[in-house]
């Protein structure tokens, strides 16, 4: 399985994705009832990676830095190129395999923009 980040493809373990409301716009009327307009449907994506070398891992960060970034994911419609808000940081738990350091436990949470 690959994701496109930031016009880079990265092989993951696992992709979960979701499709969420968003409520946009909230107000209240004249005796106080909440009034909801523009709800819309935006994707929430976690992609978990499988060991990474420390050059992917460099690669994954820089990508990651900006507030928004183009991610590329399978989904029931198709191949999606959307815009996705980082949720966290991609923090890798270091593991040593035949003196080679690589890191693994890497999880990104993605919220669409």
């Amino acid at each position: 399985m690959t994701v496109t980040i930031g016009g880079f493809d990265f092989m993951c373990t696992h992709i979960d994705l979701k499709r969420e409301l968003r409520r946009t716009d909230i107000r209240y009327n004249t005796q106080g009832d909440m009034l909801i307009d523009l709800v819309r449907r935006k994707y929430r994506l976690e992609v978990t990676f499988g060991l990474l070398t420390a050059l992917e891992i460099e690669a994954l960060r820089a990508n990651c830095e900006k507030i928004f970034v183009k991610v590329g994911f399978d989904s029931p419609e198709g191949r999606l190129v959307r815009e996705f808000h980082v949720m966290n940081e991609p923090a890798p738990i270091i593991t040593t395999v035949n003196d080679v350091n690589l890191y693994g436990g890497v999880k990104i949470v993605f919220m669409e923009k």
